[in-house]
């Protein structure tokens, strides 16, 4: 079973139709899932939208604690306790998953030595128009080494850690729930919003096995509510935490 983490925290007009599209390519991918609304403390009002949506595989939470801090980076780790699934996806509020994506990396986790699988998206407008891809010029880098991809998600550049983008492809990663157990689960009081952006990193830093596809698999949504398009003092803050934390083995490879 795969547990999916659609996070939500503030009104928005395309998650339901996000979770409709969603739920739709995982029927048509025959798997068993877990479908979670999570609702990080946010407008309470989303319920009302998508409740027609609630069946036995489709869970709304609410949570009276921000995990995330308004971000849907670190909101949805709120509901770890939840899941009942061997397999995690957290999914941003409007994002679109298609059948391909769970039916090409669902079987690379297959691999016991793959704990993180993950794909190339398309980045589209607010109507579900490509624009480009998430991940651009960088689908050709050698993916077989974890330090590779640090490199690349977090933009290391002479042995330093940039300080504003990043190209962590957060919404198209599943990972192996067992990791939590592993590595523990995302640090959520250390790293608050960032958390997941910190696990990452210390998967990589673990050594455990990671699987990319650089077909376009999935819809990043690029709209009015969408956080990469807002501006944030938050954006220096995780890089901040995770420079200090990782800078000193950075600096020693």
């Amino acid at each position: 079973m795969i547990s999916i983490i659609h996070n939500t925290y503030d009104k928005n007009i395309y998650v339901r139709e996000s979770a409709i599209l969603n739920i739709k390519a995982l029927e048509e991918s025959g798997i068993d899932y877990q479908y979670i609304i999570f609702n990080d403390k946010g407008d309470s009002s989303i319920y009302d939208d998508i409740k027609d949506l609630i069946n036995d595989k489709v869970e709304y939470h609410y949570s009276d604690f921000n995990f995330g801090l308004k971000l849907t980076s670190g909101g949805w780790t709120g509901a770890i306790p939840l899941l009942k699934g061997e397999y995690i996806h957290n999914i941003g509020q409007d994002d679109v998953f298609t059948c391909a994506f769970y039916q090409a990396l669902l079987p690379k986790l297959e691999d016991p030595n793959i704990y993180l699988a993950y794909s190339n998206g398309f980045v589209v407008n607010s109507a579900l128009v490509a624009t480009g891809q998430f991940m651009g010029p960088f689908s050709e880098i050698d993916y077989s080494s974890p330090r590779k991809i640090f490199d690349l998600w977090f933009q290391r550049k002479n042995n330093t850690l940039t300080a504003a983008n990043n190209y962590i492809p957060a919404p198209g990663v599943i990972y192996k729930k067992v990791l939590h157990e592993l590595i523990g689960p995302p640090d959520i009081k250390s790293f608050k919003g960032s958390a997941d952006f910190e696990y990452w990193a210390r998967i990589l830093f673990n050594n455990l096995g990671v699987h990319y596809n650089p077909k376009a698999l999935w819809l990043y949504r690029m709209s009015e509510y969408s956080y990469g398009s807002k501006s944030s003092a938050n954006t220096d803050l995780w890089n901040s935490l995770i420079k200090e934390k990782y800078q000193h083995l950075i600096t020693s490879n």
